[in-house]
């Protein structure tokens, strides 16, 4: 088999649309740790940033593999990595960039004493790793910058890749003291393959209860990727502060503590013969939807299915028991027979039957009905009169239960 790999392997969606992502969820790891007066940036001065109190920045470059080294887990960060010396020629051009008036050894100075430069990455630490063994030693006082400038000199000469010969020898050209300062800030965060989880474990360390924690995140999650996504289109960069972030979602959080029930959002499947259920036909006998109306049907479907399937959640959450599951139905049954009971007496022909069962559903319709501590909303609400009309525990016409 050929080792060559084509032009769309090498650019396909996924190894991309992975690395957007884990680049976005550090992101919202940021926001999540955010304190006050401090603010976290996507796509503006680096791929992350945070801005500290004392007009302290931090700077992360986020990279992420789908390589996967002979155990399973991903490749090491080796000593000639391009993402590494990539990242460290971004940094040091960030440093001398003469558009933001840092022209001379002072002002560089003055920006990398007020910086730190993070590498994120899943990548493992390879133990052939030198550069990083030399950077820890020298941020620890076992050398001093004068060896790593010679280390420097020996990873250009050691390369055969003239590209990485170039970004390492654009770090080289730093002014010593510069280097020497630039080099104390480096920090390496590397085996963060687990992004999404340390998002979850900001919410714990947030007093969220754990049976809320994927809710709360899924809201979070969506909001905060709507809000970027209206952000961008108006142009604007996408950074916000701790109080932005406090005052916008503040209820996410609160309903993450609250007891109240959780009404997860998500869009239900519809059987394929929406008109072979039960409620369905019961609602076509009384002529409140026709035998074609498949919009109404679906929606109507909907609503019965989340329902049942909120429902079953609270239940194995043990946001719910099931006496109280059992109290909502048999509360809904005996308002639905209060309102049936007598009330085909004076109907006289099929017309009249039908005005009087439509009238029967309307009114339920308009009822919002109460589980445990909670009103149901209307959607639900219905949903409910829908279940307990398709497992044929209630109908609207009076001969429904012969039409079964």
């Amino acid at each position: 088999m050929s080792d060559i790999r084509s032009f769309s392997d090498k650019t396909k969606a996924d190894d991309k649309s992975i690395g957007f992502d884990f680049q976005y969820y550090y992101f919202l790891y940021r926001i999540l740790n955010l304190k006050t007066g401090q603010t976290v940036g996507l796509e503006v001065k680096d791929d992350v940033h945070s801005e500290l109190d004392a007009d302290f920045n931090i700077l992360f470059q986020i990279k992420h593999t789908v390589k996967k080294n002979a155990e399973g887990g991903a490749i090491a960060l080796t000593e000639l990595d391009t993402d590494l010396w990539k990242t460290m020629r971004n940094w040091s051009e960030i440093i001398i960039d003469k558009s933001e008036g840092r022209t001379g050894v002072p002002q560089q100075l003055d920006y990398v004493r007020k910086t730190e430069f993070h590498l994120v990455t899943n990548k493992s630490l390879s133990t052939k790793n030198e550069f990083i063994a030399k950077i820890v030693e020298f941020q620890d006082g076992m050398c001093d910058v004068n060896t790593l400038q010679v280390h420097l000199k020996y990873l250009e000469e050691k390369t055969e890749d003239d590209t990485i010969k170039g970004y390492i020898r654009t770090v080289a050209k730093l002014e010593k003291t510069v280097l020497d300062a630039f080099l104390r800030h480096l920090k390496f965060e590397l085996e963060v393959d687990d992004i999404i989880q340390r998002c979850k474990q900001a919410l714990r360390e947030k007093i969220i209860a754990e049976d809320k924690i994927d809710f709360v995140f899924e809201r979070l999650d969506s909001n905060i990727r709507s809000e970027n996504f209206f952000t961008v289109k108006n142009g604007e960069s996408i950074v916000i502060s701790f109080e932005q972030f406090s005052a916008k979602y503040r209820r996410l959080f609160d309903g993450g503590r609250s007891k109240q029930l959780q009404y997860y959002q998500f869009s239900p499947e519809v059987p394929a013969d929406i008109f072979a259920q039960r409620f369905i036909k019961r609602l076509v006998e009384i002529e409140d939807i026709s035998p074609d109306d498949e919009e109404d049907a679906v929606e109507y479907t909907r609503h019965k299915l989340r329902m049942t399937t909120l429902l079953s959640r609270w239940v194995q959450a043990g946001d719910l028991v099931q006496d109280e599951v059992m109290a909502l139905h048999e509360d809904v049954v005996l308002r639905w027979r209060n309102n049936f009971r007598g009330a085909f007496k004076k109907c006289t022909n099929s017309a009249a039957v039908i005005e009087v069962a439509t009238a029967i559903l309307k009114t339920l319709r308009n009822e919002r009905f109460q589980l445990s501590a909670d009103q149901l909303p209307t959607e639900l609400s219905n949903g409910e009169l829908y279940h307990l009309s398709d497992i044929g525990r209630i109908g609207w016409h009076q001969d429904w239960k012969e039409n079964d």
